[in-house]
């Protein structure tokens, strides 16, 4: 596979694939006759001949330049002695545009066009003192040249146009209908000066005359549109093997843990029954940390975000086991590959380490020390797992290619979590008493109500949710200034974010418009796009899902969008919280008015004798102990807000202000009013949840009285409370987001609609935790194999026993407390 420092692919253009089969002549239009040319000849001897023509016109242009004053940014020179004869070479005839175009009543200054055609894709060729993505020193035109391209482009019917400075060119396309900028860049300078023969290949297949339309009639059947196309496709077909990749890697990683000679202690915490177990939704929710680990750096590795330094390239780099792969006898029974991972960790979560390497210290989560680092694998069995993440077969007889991550949108690791939800992770003893691990198909995905959205239902959503408040705000303020600080204000909230889809746009969406207010460009460069969006996501971005293997995608997602060269991954602990979005409380006004009485209404399982005497009891202690709550809402909560903004204020530029955001949000969770407030909404919604039966300590407004007015609580109420919320993961919204409570709730909220009703089906849940009933050939067999669960495996039958009283439990919380609104709207 072709790979260059001179040459730079954004917003995944043309795929690595696609690009490969364009050198090799594999896709239509790279015959000589294709390109105009003597089919006696070849292609390789017209572009050395260019390329020769090119390093002579590239030596006349430089000396030209160099005799310039300072204060000449060169425009003529570049146009006349380099860019307009080197065009030619590539069969393109640039015709000067003596006046701008004028479009939707604004005017753009492209200086060329190609060819003597009035519709001829644009060409705008600046002087080489004049940096493409920054406005010229004379402020006219009223765009950077990139940008006064793109727009041009976003604007017309044009697909295809070209913006050069002589040093830098950049083949730019239409990204009205994409998420983000997309164009192919070329280093001129390098690919002369360096004389880079194969990037020169590409520059000519892709930038002769014949790759463009004629005009804006043919745009879309042109040969570049067709190359994009193709690209496109083939992405599609990328993400499907990318998705079972990701499966086959998890099984093999798992189990080569789990094998390992060296590995006694995990094998002894999975079997294990004590406070140390690793259980199998442990062991799976730490391997997918890995894969997000490995994603994360193959992503920003093949960006260019990380270092460049040849130490860490050659001896730590996630490229350096990519290129491992292509070694059979790296495949061995050592694990000293894993131990370079285990100091990779730690060196990209100590800023002092990453200093050495010339790294951005990472720190935040992902890289955090989980058990799994202290265990060890075999690099055979490492790499057999890798090999899934970085290659994929379209079919079983073609080779294999590689997965180019540079060009991988973010959202597409949605279709990766998207699979994952189908199953569900056992560990069964083999004959040869090991552990082995797998992972079986379930009804995860239809339980937690998690479902992948199409790319153009949450561009809709974007504009009809998101876009009226974004205006609303922006009509309102009066200076740039202030329509910054109103972007910034906003709060978007997604109750069921998933792998963080919808967060993603609404973080494009204000970001690009944050960065129009910062460099007045319709069409701002790429790094002040990355900056702002950066910016959005530390202040206007929340989530909240109940898987927590969705919650570290959805971080890792926004890490991925928001990570600047040169500064740590942005703090999203709490913004980004793991909870049920339904149960809950939403107001703390609900606490001082005791439990309902609809808490204590039975369910199948109950003894409905208990139910009423609790019944009873609550509704007398409800009305003895009302004048005993002097607990007030409003300075709890604005006390709350308080500690929040502590968190809020400080950057996330450096380490250090990393590391006291995380200090300081955990001393908000240590405060007493938090403390006080977490325990009394648990109490609240516990009583919902509880098992109704005369052996059960019961939850009752008595204990929530003492509990808000400051007495003490009988701590076997406290524990059974808070295990009842880490069960049915509650989330109490003004507590994990006072800041955004204390001003009426969330500007925008934006999720995913229930496509159907989340319900416990029983067939389901047992072949997802039961490999005999999984493996069962019919309905009936299954049914049968469930009937004898009660004597065969009595522990499964309590957790469905337990799981069916949760979910009825939730449809009486929901009856009784209602939907609460989150937004402020």
């Amino acid at each position: 596979m072709m790979t260059s420092t001179a040459i730079r692919f954004e917003g995944g253009l043309l795929g690595p694939d696609t690009i490969e089969q364009i050198m090799i002549g594999e896709l239509p239009g790279q015959r000589p006759s294709d390109f105009g040319l003597d089919t006696r000849g070849s292609i390789n001897e017209e572009v050395a001949a260019a390329f020769a023509d090119s390093r002579k016109l590239w030596e006349v242009f430089q000396n030209r330049l160099a005799r310039l004053p300072d204060d000449d940014i060169g425009t003529s020179t570049t146009r006349d002695a380099w860019m307009v004869p080197f065009f030619g070479l590539f069969g393109i005839e640039p015709r000067y545009n003596p006046r701008a175009y004028e479009v939707d009543g604004l005017t753009f200054a492209i200086s060329h066009r190609m060819g003597e055609q009035e519709d001829a894709p644009p060409v705008h060729i600046v002087g080489a003192r004049q940096e493409l993505g920054r406005l010229p020193p004379s402020g006219r035109p009223r765009l950077a040249p990139h940008s006064l391209v793109q727009e041009y482009l976003n604007r017309t019917e044009h697909v295809w146009g070209i913006v050069t400075n002589g040093i830098t060119l950049r083949l730019l396309r239409n990204s009205t209908f994409i998420r983000r900028q997309a164009y192919i860049e070329f280093d001129l300078k390098a690919i002369i000066e360096e004389q880079l023969f194969n990037d020169f290949v590409l520059l000519y297949r892709l930038l002769h005359r014949t790759r463009f339309p004629r005009g804006t009639s043919d745009a879309h059947e042109c040969l570049l549109e067709q190359y994009y196309r193709h690209s496109e496709e083939q992405g599609g077909r990328v993400r499907e093997r990318l998705r079972e990749g990701v499966e086959q890697c998890i099984r093999i990683l798992a189990n080569g843990f789990l094998a390992h000679p060296g590995n006694d202690e995990l094998r002894s915490r999975i079997a294990s029954q004590g406070n140390d177990r690793i259980s199998p939704e442990d062991l799976y929710r730490q391997l997918l940390r890995l894969i997000y680990r490995f994603l994360f750096l193959l992503v920003s590795e093949d960006r260019g975000l990380l270092s460049t330094d040849p130490l860490y390239r050659d001896h730590y780099s996630i490229g350096r086991v990519r290129r491992l792969l292509e070694n059979r006898s790296s495949f061995t029974d050592h694990d000293d590959i894993w131990c370079s991972l285990q100091a990779l960790w730690k060196v990209l979560g100590d800023d002092k380490l990453a200093g050495f390497l010339s790294l951005p210290p990472l720190n935040g989560e992902l890289f955090a020390e989980q058990a799994l680092d202290t265990f060890t694998i075999s690099n055979r069995q490492l790499l057999e797992g890798f090999w899934y993440l970085t290659w994929y077969q379209e079919r079983a007889n073609q080779p294999p290619r590689r997965i180019n991550y540079f060009a991988l949108d973010v959202e597409e690791l949605g279709s990766v979590y998207e699979s994952l939800l189908e199953f569900h992770p056992v560990i069964t003893v083999t004959d040869t008493h090991r552990p082995a691990f797998d992972l079986i198909s379930g009804s995860e995905r239809k339980t937690t109500g998690s479902y992948y959205t199409p790319v153009e239902l949450v561009a809709e959503l974007v504009r009809s949710a998101l876009e009226p408040v974004l205006m609303e705000r922006l009509a309102q303020a009066k200076t740039a200034e202030e329509k910054q600080q109103a972007i910034l204000s906003l709060r978007i909230i997604d109750p069921c974010c998933g792998s963080g889809h919808f967060l993603l746009a609404a973080a494009r969406r204000l970001g690009k418009e944050l960065a129009r207010l910062r460099t007045r460009e319709d069409e701002p460069p790429p790094e002040q796009l990355r900056e702002a969006t950066r910016d959005v996501i530390s202040h206007c971005i929340y989530g909240v899902d109940l898987n927590p293997l969705a919650v570290e995608l959805c971080r890792v997602a926004l890490w991925l969008e928001s990570h600047t060269p040169g500064k740590p991954l942005t703090f999203l602990d709490h913004h980004i919280r793991c909870g049920n979005a339904l149960v809950g409380v939403l107001d703390l006004d609900l606490l001082i008015k005791g439990i309902p009485d609809d808490a204590f209404e039975a369910l199948q399982g109950d003894d409905r004798t208990t139910a009423r005497q609790l019944l009873k009891q609550n509704r007398d202690e409800r009305q003895g102990q009302r004048s005993l709550f002097d607990w007030n809402a409003s300075a709890t909560l604005n006390r709350l807000c308080q500690n929040s903004h502590m968190v809020e204020e400080i950057g996330n530029d450096t380490p250090a202000h990393i590391r006291l955001k995380q200090q300081r949000f955990t001393q908000s969770r240590a405060d007493v009013s938090w403390q006080r407030s977490y325990i009394a909404a648990n109490l609240w919604t516990a009583s919902f949840f509880q098992w109704l039966k005369p052996d059960q300590l019961a939850l009752t407004t008595a204990a929530l009285a003492d509990c808000l007015t400051g007495r003490s609580v009988d701590p076997r109420v406290v524990a059974r409370a808070e295990a009842i919320a880490l069960e049915q993961h509650f989330l109490h919204w003004p507590l994990e987001f006072p800041e955004v409570f204390a001003k009426g709730g969330f500007d925008v909220v934006l999720c995913n609609p229930p496509w159907e009703i989340i319900e416990l089906e029983e067939q389901e849940f047992f072949a997802s935790r039961d490999p005999e009933i999984a493996r069962a050939p019919n309905r009936a067999a299954r049914q049968r194999l469930i009937g004898e669960l009660p004597r065969r495996n009595p522990a499964l039958w309590q957790e469905y026993q337990q799981a069916l009283h949760d979910a009825n439990a939730t449809s009486k919380f929901l009856r009784a407390s209602g939907r609460f609104p989150l937004t402020a709207r």
